[in-house]
């Protein structure tokens, strides 16, 4: 795990993650074509969450370019194309990470983005690209009651589309494991050579479903928040995903030692793994 392995045992306590992992300081014609429009909002809507587009001169967009710089070009030549965001535990802000990841990602030349809200439990990603409350999601498609194009949504941004995850439904699990959704996993990913595929997925340790799909992504990024997850949490996680696939950590509201003398507040490192 090398990175990765060596900021757990960095952890000196089971109050809290105490680690010190810093980042190392073709355009297809008609793509979306198919692909709604979200309804007419105000321009500032859902951006707030979004520092990569509203402050992109900050401290923290520049921490995501430079993760997008290692998911674009990982250091193994591996290709990914498809990464799968998750957490040890609610509130880590794996879905401000996975947003922001792909809203700096799309403002790339060459890359167009799709971000997919597969959390059916406690669905965000409608609400942080400014869509519309009553949009057609993923529980829809995967109910089999609208096909895949009804669900995909342009946003205010240039080359990134979502599928949101549409209202909370009783059956997350049976729905997230079904055929239905490998089979849309495919076809996002195969539809577009260019195109990064972003999932914001729960938990796996209280869903089970985000096992399930972490084995049809190339690779696996956990948030963690600094000095709040505990460390047990974290090595439980591992033990129920693929670890050879986590090409990452991403520790939220880490105070860079530095940040407060030019204004900063919310802080993130990356860890690259082994």
């Amino acid at each position: 795990m090398g990175y990765f392995s060596k900021a757990l045992e960095k952890m000196d306590s089971e109050s809290g993650l105490t680690a010190d992992v810093r980042l190392p300081s073709k355009e297809i014609a008609n793509a979306f074509s198919n692909e709604k429009k979200p309804q007419k909002s105000s321009p500032a809507s859902g951006f707030a969450s979004l520092v990569a587009v509203s402050s992109p001169h900050s401290f923290s967009s520049e921490q995501f370019r430079s993760i997008k710089t290692s998911i674009m070009f990982p250091e193994d030549g591996r290709e990914m194309r498809s990464i799968l965001v998750t957490s040890a535990v609610p509130g880590e802000g794996k879905s401000f990470v996975a947003s922001n990841i792909a809203a700096t990602m799309a403002s790339s030349m060459d890359n167009y983005v799709l971000v997919i809200d597969s959390d059916l439990r406690r669905p965000s990603i409608s609400k942080i690209f400014g869509l519309p409350s009553e949009s057609s999601g993923l529980d829809l498609y995967l109910n089999n009651d609208c096909p895949l194009e009804n669900i995909i949504y342009r946003t205010k941004i240039e080359k990134l589309s979502v599928i949101p995850a549409g209202n909370s439904v009783e059956n997350p699990s049976e729905l997230i494991t079904s055929s239905n959704m490998t089979q849309m996993l495919s076809e996002v990913r195969s539809r577009y050579s260019d195109r990064y595929v972003i999932i914001d997925s729960p938990p796996p340790l209280l869903a089970p479903e985000t096992i399930a799909v972490s084995k049809h992504v190339d690779g696996i990024i956990v948030v963690l928040r600094n000095d709040k997850t505990l460390k047990k949490y974290v090595s439980d996680m591992l033990d129920k995903i693929d670890r050879s696939k986590v090409i990452g950590i991403i520790l939220n509201r880490y105070d860079v030692p530095f940040g407060n003398q030019h204004g900063y507040k919310d802080y993130y490192a990356y860890g690259r793994t082994r």
